[in-house]
């Protein structure tokens, strides 16, 4: 899993995360490090996996110690080290994807409730307003997504970013985190890796040649299935897989040909 996946799974939890109950691998590490995730006290509660019938306890303090209940054993006590819990710093996570993309008119706060303004990124003539919401998985997200937007001046060209799940919205184009950045384990750099402009499918100025329109969008895909192992070896059967993917994905867009799909695999796999 990439160190951007990861901060999309952490932040799609939507609490307190610790080193130790969430495996303390690499990449929790480097978006700690790094300053993606905060310091927040201690976690609430833990799963006791010590009984019969593991079960979900709060943690208490108690004789100079964290510890909880369960009904089988009684108090257990825990390593305090343990419980150092996390929470994404999503102001920081703004202000690298504003940099990032060039954004001009960032907002330091939420718009409203827990939707963020990245800012206003330029694409040749047009301008992509893109925002940030933590999830786009249930209608609750959507509805308070749109309160926010309500809120903001009318632009043309919107692109939400988001950790987990892809609703349909009018007039809106979506896209996990980990489809537009990726961060460096090592430096914590946060870098794009595709176009906004064509994600809120601001049409293209072809200059020379007849690329595909829809190249950035079939990268992502690819990559996704690279990403889930849900990739096939045989190109042919593989571009079948993509066409369908896309065809589901964007049902609004022309379905790119075989021919441009299947040289985007081999492009992704490294010209084989």
């Amino acid at each position: 899993m990439s160190t951007t996946s990861r901060l999309c799974e952490i932040i799609a939890q939507g609490g307190k995360v610790s080193t130790d109950f969430e495996g303390g691998d690499d990449g929790f590490s480097a978006l700690a490090r790094h300053g993606y995730l905060r310091k927040a006290g201690v976690l609430a509660s833990v799963v006791c996996n010590e009984c019969d019938a593991p079960h979900s306890a709060p943690i208490v303090y108690e004789a100079d110690g964290y510890g909880y209940y369960c009904p089988d054993l009684g108090f257990l006590s825990l390593d305090a080290a343990r419980l150092a819990a996390f929470l994404p710093d999503i102001p920081k996570l703004i202000e690298r994807l504003s940099e990032a993309l060039g954004c001009r008119r960032r907002k330091s706060s939420s718009v409203y409730g827990k939707t963020w303004r990245i800012g206003a990124a330029q694409i040749d003539a047009a301008t992509v307003m893109l925002y940030f919401h933590p999830t786009l998985a249930t209608e609750d997200d959507t509805r308070e997504l749109h309160h926010a937007l309500a809120r903001e001046a009318r632009s043309e060209w919107r692109l939400v970013v988001t950790a987990q799940g892809a609703l349909p919205m009018v007039g809106l184009a979506t896209v996990r985190l980990d489809d537009l950045a990726e961060i460096d384990v090592t430096t914590g750099a946060l870098s794009v890796i595709a176009d906004p402009g064509v994600l809120a499918g601001v049409p293209r100025k072809n200059l020379g040649g007849r690329p595909s329109a829809h190249g950035d969008l079939l990268r992502l895909l690819i990559a996704g299935r690279i990403r889930d192992a849900s990739a096939v070896d045989s190109i042919n059967a593989e571009a079948r897989e993509v066409r369908d993917a896309f065809a589901a994905k964007y049902s609004d867009r022309p379905i790119p040909s075989d021919s441009a799909i299947k040289r985007y695999i081999r492009e992704a796999r490294g010209g084989s």
